[in-house]
């Protein structure tokens, strides 16, 4: 939950944020990221269209900020050349707090280092979870995609901006290709 959210590397690089904007701002077109977590190996990238307003001081780097449930999402602040984020939810008598440090420069990649802390210990046990993002950028979005579209293989397409979710049409099978024989 708090892993997905959010992510320390190459922070000299400078980002598109102006000194009007307190939040980092991606190059539009096509990102593809993938969690690079030894608890992820496997999973595919997701792809997410970004369009030059799908960056705002409310939802950037596909996290919306505010309170959700029983969770409060902060916003990405400038942490000297990096971007910070904190965020607190309660899961039963668990407080989990997740800390994300985005780096990069949001034009062709960035980087997204969280660590999540369970007080107290999940199971009595699991004080703290460590995640990473990276994201690429690949060119410009694919034909029929809107900015805030994120494609999860094998899920379908959410939006990120308006909370739409068209699900990836079914797979046709192998035995719906073939005519089945009459013995």
């Amino acid at each position: 939950m708090a892993c997905l959210c959010a992510s320390v590397g190459c922070g000299a690089l400078p980002t598109r944020a102006s000194a009007q904007e307190d939040f980092p701002k991606r190059r539009a077109g096509l990102w593809e990221t993938r969690s690079v977590g030894a608890q992820a190996s496997g999973l595919p990238p997701t792809r997410t269209c970004v369009g030059e307003n799908t960056d705002s001081a409310q939802n950037h780097l596909d996290r919306s900020v505010g309170t959700r449930g029983s969770c409060t999402l902060g916003a990405f602040r400038r942490a000297g050349k990096a971007w910070m984020a904190e965020s607190t939810c309660r899961e039963g008598r668990t407080v989990v707090t997740s800390r994300s440090i985005a780096t990069g420069d949001f034009e062709a990649s960035y980087r997204i280092d969280t660590l999540v802390s369970y007080d107290p210990p999940l199971g009595g046990v699991r004080r703290e979870d460590k995640d990473a993002l990276e994201a690429t950028w690949l060119g410009p979005c694919a034909p029929g995609q809107q900015p805030g579209d994120m494609v999860v293989p094998g899920m379908g397409t959410l939006n990120m901006l308006d909370g739409g979710f068209r699900a990836e049409p079914p797979a046709r099978g192998r035995a719906a290709e073939r005519p089945r024989s009459n013995r």
